[in-house]
């Protein structure tokens, strides 16, 4: 199946390239997430530091 998904995005892509690269959005929602908060973000349990 991830064959037939990799196929299928490498088509799309060629039909009809991303306006939006998703990584580099990723990347700078991050990083201003990092400069509202100072760069510590605790609103997302992801993120927040686990205690010693």
């Amino acid at each position: 199946m991830d064959i037939l998904h990799r196929e299928l995005e490498d088509l799309i892509g060629e039909v009809a390239p991303t306006f939006i690269d998703l990584e580099q959005l990723e990347r700078l929602v991050t990083e201003d997430d990092m400069l509202a908060f100072d760069g510590e973000c605790t609103i997302h349990d992801g993120c927040r530091q686990i205690a010693a």
